[in-house]
């Protein structure tokens, strides 16, 4: 076991539990006679993503960071989903990669470079710092924030929602 399996091991608990806030928002969308739209393009605030984007992040981060981290490419998705069932692939899509990455792939030396395009400019790390400082509270804000989204439109989730079946 090592930092970066661990890694891994939370992404893909992150993940699933995703899907299952997902599974739910979506059943409670059918009862109540939302529009499942409209709910994937909720936001909290008008400068952020919507609900789909955000979910479409939480996967990219996951699955770039363990592809940088294993030095493998990691699968390109088109960012085009437009309903739950979509998002649900999505995610399972990302969980059938990370699971594809062996654990000794992820092995290495805490200090070697990782280096991340950023919009306008690179941002340079150690893979340790990597991990630490940006891709794990990056995947963990916009989970987050795809949680916070379907709270405000009166999905009934609670924090055992969020975190997932504990073993």
């Amino acid at each position: 076991m090592s930092l970066y399996s661990e890694t891994k091991a939370q992404f893909i608990h992150g993940l699933v539990s995703l899907s299952a806030v997902l599974e739910k928002s979506a059943a409670w969308a059918k009862e109540q006679g939302t529009d499942e739209t409209a709910l994937l393009e909720a936001k909290l605030a008008e400068d952020m993503f919507p609900l789909k984007r955000q979910v479409q992040v939480t996967c990219d981060m996951a699955k770039r960071a363990i592809a940088r981290l294993a030095n493998v490419e990691a699968p390109a998705m088109e960012d085009n989903e437009s309903t739950f069932a979509q998002l649900h692939e999505r995610i399972a899509a990302t969980v059938a990669f990370l699971k594809s990455v062996q654990d000794s792939q992820l092995d290495g030396d805490d200090a070697r470079p990782i280096m991340v395009q950023a919009r306008e400019h690179q941002l340079h790390f150690t893979a340790s710092s990597y991990v630490f400082q940006f891709a794990m509270p990056n995947f963990y804000f916009h989970s987050t924030t795809a949680y916070a989204i379907l709270r405000q439109a009166g999905v009934p989730l609670g924090k055992v929602d969020f975190l997932g079946k504990i073993q």
